[in-house]
């Protein structure tokens, strides 16, 4: 099985570079990398320029000018790209510990989901991994997931096996268990069922759950990671509105609660021909 890890960036060049150490401190090392870069600024293409090339694992770059936040675009730029059979998608302030993909690999299956999840680390925590040159040690990787804050992440693992439950009573809501984007695994051709992301979501919010939601419909499991393939999120000052806000995001909101979602998004991966 060839794996795909692809990842989306917007100007944090540091945070990729500890992504692609991670990757390479992997014992199931992906096959390849596509980074999807959203508009970033010269000196994060510069830097994406000397790191990509000497890092071990075949990269590719695929890039979109800046036009507001199109993280779903992005991702399907992505996908388009990727040729691995599975695909796991981490957000560039997400690192693995070293036997995470293992954990991936193992579980993936035809028509599951496999969710993961995060643990939090602070600014001093995520400083130290920064100054372990050239990369951070085993040791170094353990000791950061030692003092994360996995309060976020432990909660997150309750609802998800509740909403799991419910599910398989029928009684879940269509989005139900969480997908939670930053972190999450599976085969291409699942990803194709449904056209991947849709592209109306623009801004902030939702598209995660109309993704979750739709595979739901085609036929796709979820199976909870979210412990067993361990991950870091790297500190950094947050440029996510405030939970108030992302509530009261209309277009996203209105759109992702409208009635009779197909399984198939119409503007994803495949536009319609005109």
């Amino acid at each position: 099985m060839k794996i795909s890890v692809l990842t989306t960036i917007y100007n944090r060049p540091e945070h990729l570079r500890l992504l692609v150490a991670a990757l390479q401190a992997q014992t199931r090392r992906p096959d390849e990398l596509i980074v999807a870069d959203d508009g970033s600024n010269a000196e994060t293409v510069a830097a994406m320029t000397r790191l990509l090339p000497a890092c071990g694992i075949a990269a590719r770059v695929v890039r979109q000018e800046k036009d507001g936040y199109r993280l779903a675009a992005a991702r399907n730029m992505a996908i388009r790209a990727a040729t691995g059979d599975y695909l796991v998608f981490l957000d560039c302030d997400i690192v693995p510990l070293p036997d995470t993909l293992a954990v991936h690999e193992r579980l993936a299956e035809s028509r599951r989901l496999l969710c993961g999840h995060r643990a939090l680390l602070d600014e001093i925590a995520t400083e130290a991994l920064f100054a372990a040159m050239p990369a951070p040690a085993e040791a170094d990787w353990e000791l950061a997931w030692a003092v994360a804050d996995k309060t976020e992440l432990q909660e997150a693992a309750r609802l998800f096996a509740r909403h799991a439950a419910l599910r398989r009573w029928h009684l879940a809501r269509a989005h139900k268990p969480k997908l939670i984007g930053c972190h999450f695994s599976l085969f291409r051709d699942d990803v194709f069922r449904v056209n991947g992301f849709d592209e109306n979501f623009v801004g902030w919010g939702y598209e995660d759950d109309d993704f979750a939601r739709r595979l739901y419909k085609s036929g796709v499991s979820p199976l909870g990671v979210l412990e067993d393939a361990r991950a870091l999120h790297l500190w950094h000052p947050t440029l996510a509105p405030s939970p108030l806000a992302r509530r009261r995001d209309r277009p996203n909101r209105a759109y992702f609660r409208r009635w009779r979602v197909p399984a198939y998004c119409a503007n994803g991966l495949r536009k319609p021909e005109t």
